[in-house]
């Protein structure tokens, strides 16, 4: 099975949502992942639609807030919500951050979590980055960051960034977490520290690598690259746009597509 190589509208958040669109249509993304935010743009099902229709290009996912987003509620029903768009503009896939450090996982995953999921889409849980210091005395889970804090929460996205700023081996974690891959977040690091979201290719993560297991395990999902917008090139459209390609061809060699 071809696995759909997307990109996330959050990689160039600093531009209007059409334009990001027409970009990844015009680059020759398989689909985007729209990553929701504090514009209406990014929450109405019938504009979406309309993109989706005018640009022929699916949305693929959709991301919640980080923040409180235009509907302006707390995170919990924020999460529900958002899982009733995707059934409306027909998204497989929801990316959801998990509550912050000490709060318990449990009641998250039995109540909200699994309220989004009986709405009939994928409701994958993204792991965090961690901080490489370790706190002495301290039994709290510091933030998803290790493959152990995802294990039993079902579906997950594997962000490569995060896995870098964790400090951790990013094929060592996708072994691990293997059987709950349903969604990717693409990007590079040059492994010095913090979550840097660079072009693939440019850092030095094993991506071809990592890739080509993917596409060698059956991964049902979907590869998205979610960028920063600098080393895309902002504010140049020229230069966004090639290396908006240059970021597609990487992801598809890779694949080996």
């Amino acid at each position: 099975m071809t696995v759909p190589v997307i990109f996330s509208t959050g990689s160039l958040h600093p531009f209007g949502l059409d334009r990001s669109y027409a970009w990844a249509a015009e680059a020759g993304y398989d689909g985007v992942e729209i990553m929701m935010d504090e514009r209406w743009d990014t929450h109405q099902d019938s504009y979406l639609s309309h993109l989706a229709e005018r640009h022929g290009l699916p949305v693929l996912a959709l991301h919640t807030p980080l923040y409180r987003g235009a509907w302006r509620l707390g995170p919990e029903q924020t999460l529900i919500r958002s899982a009733r768009l995707a059934v409306r503009v027909q998204a497989p896939v929801v990316v959801v951050h998990p509550p912050p450090p000490g709060r318990p996982l449990q009641k998250w995953r039995e109540g909200p979590l699994a309220e989004a999921r009986a709405e009939g889409v994928h409701v994958a849980v993204e792991n965090m980055p961690g901080g490489r210091a370790k706190q002495a005395f301290s039994v709290r889970r510091r933030s998803c960051y290790l493959p152990e804090h995802l294990f039993g929460l079902g579906d997950v996205t594997l962000d490569t960034s995060h896995v870098a700023a964790s400090g951790l081996d990013l094929l060592e974690v996708q072994a691990e977490l293997a059987g709950q891959l349903r969604h990717v977040h693409l990007s590079d690091s040059d492994l010095s520290g913090g979550d840097q979201h660079k072009l693939p290719g440019k850092g030095k993560l094993p991506l071809k690598e990592f890739l080509a297991r993917l596409s060698e395990s059956g991964y049902p999902g979907a590869v998205s690259l979610e960028l920063k917008p600098w080393p895309l090139g902002t504010p140049d459209p020229e230069v966004i746009l090639e290396r908006m390609r240059g970021a597609l061809k990487f992801a598809r060699e890779g694949l080996g597509r």
